[in-house]
């Protein structure tokens, strides 16, 4: 196992000679040898193994985000799978989102945006870097775009934040699968499950609450 502050890499070799990398992810923001160390590994990787990311992230830089989803796409292409543990937002939302399977629970949230950063130097540098980061950057962004209407799309480039729970990824198509009681569904299945276990929870969130209030009443009455 490799670790740096924010990933830690574990590789399970399979009966058939594979090995499967699991990448667990926090901040996007650990450019250092140990991360570098990761990534030559995931790159040594054989041609018929997998990787399976581990998503628990408030997002960070985008220049390492895009350093993951280019071995995701280049080395692990169509052998890429990815869990939200609990959140994913901003480098986090859109390395969820370039994955081939991406597999949600109840509780998992997604949070896309447009980049954020500043800049220093003369004008005409500072509007040169603008005008390029605003190309290339939203060309890389275009990886989400198919999850959310023209009229969405506009709105997040121009700065709307959109928070997703997992419900609506389901009906958009970002998670492809969902875990609900150790039992995974793909998505359209998993959608009318996660309804009846919400509608459960929910249930017996009021039930909970019926108690305490009645327990209230009678400390009152004693």
């Amino acid at each position: 196992m490799k670790k740096t502050d924010n990933h830690s890499l574990h590789i399970k070799e399979n009966k058939k000679i594979t090995k499967t990398y699991r990448l667990f992810i926090n901040g996007f923001d650990n450019q250092n040898p140990e991360f570098h160390d990761i990534l030559n590994d995931l790159y040594d990787a054989g041609n018929e193994d997998n990787l399976e990311l581990k998503i628990m992230s408030p997002g960070g830089l985008v220049v390492e985000c895009q350093q993951i989803i280019n071995i995701m796409q280049n080395k692990f292409k169509n052998r890429t799978t990815a869990y939200i543990e609990s959140h994913a937002s901003s480098a986090g939302a859109f390395t969820f989102a370039a994955a081939d399977k991406r597999v949600i629970y109840w509780n998992s949230r997604i949070m896309f945006h447009n980049y954020s950063g500043g800049y220093a130097g003369t004008y005409q540098f500072m509007k040169d870097r603008i005008d390029f980061d605003s190309e290339h950057i939203i060309g890389f962004l275009e990886i989400a775009r198919k999850f959310f209407t023209k009229k969405e799309w506009k709105k997040l480039i121009e700065g709307k934040e959109y928070w997703l729970r997992a419900e609506e990824m389901l009906k958009r198509g970002i998670a492809t699968h969902i875990i609900i009681d150790g039992i995974e569904y793909e998505a359209k299945k998993g959608l009318k499950k996660l309804k009846k276990f919400l509608k459960k929870l929910k249930k017996e969130e009021n039930k909970n609450d019926s108690k305490k209030e009645k327990v209230k009443k009678d400390s009152k009455e004693m």
